[in-house]
């Protein structure tokens, strides 16, 4: 019903630019989103917000009309699927996204011929929504996989932490060198170290084999590590002792089943956080990340904060899907394989107040070109120029 509302209006919008044009005469619309539709987080909120207070540009934030986090948006909002929406798409200079542009921006875009010229008319900045090291990309739908490559490879606008993401980007993924940009990522200029020692961020990432598996949630090997985790009872007595918080993101994909990963949990050291909740604020907060293959964990080691990566599947992951670094040979953070193993590093790392290590310190400047906290300025410049150009 949806995909029938989302290609209606997009039809209507077809009819209606020609007509509507002179409206959008001499305007520089900027159409920012990501986490389709979902969600206003990452690198897209962090990159929206610093335009908004450029008064050269008209920007907005595409969204679902009913998500829950419309009301963290702080500026103005295209319902997502909407006539409006495709019709500021269709007059836009500029769009801005985390995950792919028919995702975020303009639903069913590469696959309506119709509306397709629009798509090259406008400038096309992909921001990722994390650094790309620990997951190989990997097509929702694997009968997409054509289409998703055409898609990736026709934006006009990369960008790429350092040069070995930006090798990433060209080698793996088959982008054009001259469309990537060695910037660094805009949400790390928003990042501040206000961690107070107690409070330990866990956010594991998904496998499409979980979300796909015909198997209930709670016979997977990745339900039965995470809640054997957070439930473990000499975890759950050492934060107590420590008066110590362990707050937890399940990924957005398997919300559905949060109630089952809660199920059981109790007091107020172990917190399983909502859909919507400000990841940021995470980051910032926390003393340490335990993930296992999440990007986030580049966030937390741009601020110098310890990572511990919990992998129990290892050799199923990267048989499945797989890593661009080496997990064995690359990772700037211990990794345990077993619940006890982790427990028992947490507490190592809780007497070590959380101190990163020098060794993987001194790896910092293979990840991050930039920590000046002017990767947004950058990537502004070239967007402009960019439009400019595209005139």
């Amino acid at each position: 019903m949806k995909k029938m509302i989302f290609l209606l209006n997009m039809t209507m919008a077809f009819f209606l630019y020609p007509i509507l044009k002179y409206r959008f005469k001499g305007r520089n619309i900027w159409l920012t989103g990501g986490s389709a539709g979902e969600l206003y987080v990452d690198n897209g909120k962090a990159m929206f917000e610093y335009l908004n207070e450029k008064k050269d540009i008209e920007t907005y934030w595409v969204i679902n009309k009913n998500s829950s986090a419309r009301k963290q948006v702080n500026g103005k909002m295209l319902d997502r699927g909407s006539i409006k929406s495709y019709l500021y798409f269709m007059n836009s200079k500029a769009v801005l996204f985390s995950h792919s542009i028919s995702a975020d921006i303009v639903p069913y875009l590469f696959a309506v011929p119709l509306i397709n010229r629009f798509h090259y008319k406008t400038v096309k900045v992909f921001l990722n929504h994390g650094t790309v090291a620990l997951k190989k990309r990997q097509p929702m739908n694997p009968k997409l996989e054509k289409m998703v490559e055409r898609l990736i490879t026709s934006y006009d606008i990369n960008t790429a932490d350092a040069e070995y993401e930006k090798n990433i980007k060209h080698e793996g993924w088959k982008i054009d060198n001259s469309k990537i940009f060695i910037i660094g990522s805009p949400r790390y200029d928003t990042l501040d170290n206000k961690s107070e020692g107690n409070k330990i961020f866990f956010m594991p990432t998904w496998r499409p084999w979980v979300k796909n598996d015909k198997a209930s949630i709670e016979e997977t090997d990745y339900f039965q590590n995470i809640t054997g985790l957070i439930k473990n009872k000499e975890l759950q007595d050492f934060l107590k002792e420590n008066n110590i918080v362990m707050n937890i993101y399940i990924h957005q994909l398997l919300h559905e089943h949060l109630g089952s990963f809660s199920s059981g949990i109790s007091g107020e050291n172990i917190v399983l956080l909502p859909k919507e909740a400000d990841i940021q604020n995470e980051i910032t907060a926390g003393s340490m990340l335990i993930t296992d293959y999440s990007s986030m964990a580049f966030d937390f080691y741009y601020l110098n904060k310890p990572v511990l990566f919990f992998q129990f599947d290892r050799e199923k992951y990267e048989k499945l899907l797989g890593s661009y670094i080496s997990l064995e040979k690359d990772l700037f953070g211990e990794a345990v394989f077993t619940i006890e193993d982790c427990v028992a590093k947490i507490k190592e790392m809780y007497s070590d107040n959380f101190q990163i290590s020098d060794k993987y310190r001194q790896l910092r400047s293979r990840y991050f070109k930039y920590t000046d906290k002017n990767n947004r300025e950058r990537l502004y410049k070239i967007i402009k120029e960019e439009v400019v150009r595209n005139r």
